[in-house]
């Protein structure tokens, strides 16, 4: 299975299961661009995502099932030893994903900064990480989403593995809420109702900064639509000032991902891959 760059990582933890270091996050409003700005809320978070738990059930109906789900998503990455262009702007990694979800599968990836010709096509009968039957429970999908129980003293980039799972898998209306109601139960997040993903599309956002034992602070967001489906995923990484170890191209790094696409379809030929 195909292992998307969205900003994964395993982190030291406190006792509790979660990262020792984790700040207090302050709400970002993801801007068109990628980049967020300050938005400052007073609404208890893991309320308001109880709430838009529950409301999901109120947006678009999910799409008739077929033999295949089918992702695509749209992938930008810039950090000091790989200058591109601003991430959420210009040329991009586009991903298209078809799986059965028992293992068959076949992802193709275009890099547009070199033309239309894909740099990778392939089909795949190897279980992924997220294959199987999907649950709705909260404990439920941190097993499936974060591959709990991990070795002591670690935990899984709760925010980077979701945007992973939503970047190969279509999840249903009881997982999204699931989803949803786990990030509730996560120490630190803050959520902006009234967020906007890269292509300006509205939703909300869910946001998380966190001080690894590394010299840099990170500060992931996740944008939701209403009815659930993730929107978008933005990672930035930045060195802090009270660093103490030598420089490191990999202390800064921003990272982009919008989901373009997530439906059924009957085979891999469709939809047909073409150049936009």
């Amino acid at each position: 299975m195909l292992a998307l760059l969205v900003g994964t990582a395993v982190m030291a933890c406190s006792g509790d299961g979660f990262p020792a270091t984790a700040e207090t996050a302050t709400s970002l409003r993801t801007a068109p661009g990628g980049a967020p700005s300050s938005a400052a809320t007073s609404v208890d978070p893991a309320a308001m995502l109880e709430r838009f738990a529950a409301q999901a059930a109120d947006g678009p109906a999910d799409p008739p099932k077929a033999r295949y789900e089918y992702i695509e998503v749209r992938v930008w990455e810039s950090h000091p030893a790989k200058p591109s262009t601003a991430p959420g702007t210009g040329p991009a990694r586009h991903i298209r994903y078809w799986t059965t979800s028992q293992g068959s599968s076949r992802s193709v990836i275009v890099d547009e900064a070199r033309g239309c010709l894909p740099e990778h096509d392939e089909t795949d009968s190897d279980l992924g990480p997220f294959d199987g039957p999907l649950s709705s429970h909260p404990d439920a999908l941190r097993r499936q989403i974060l591959h709990e129980p991990l070795p002591p003293g670690a935990v899984a980039d709760g925010f980077g593995e979701i945007a992973e799972f939503y970047s190969q898998r279509f999840a249903p209306l009881a997982t999204r809420q699931g989803i949803l109601r786990m990030l509730a139960q996560m120490p630190g997040i803050a959520v902006q109702p009234d967020a906007t993903d890269p292509t300006g599309r509205p939703g909300f956002a869910v946001t998380w900064t966190y001080r690894p034992p590394m010299p840099f602070t990170v500060a992931k967001t996740l944008t939701f639509a209403a009815s659930g489906q993730l929107l978008s995923s933005h990672s930035r990484a930045h060195r802090r000032a009270d660093a103490t170890t030598a420089p490191d191209p990999m202390d800064e790094y921003e990272i982009v991902m919008v989901l373009l696409t997530s439906t059924y379809t009957p085979t891999t030929a469709t939809p047909a891959v073409t150049c936009q």
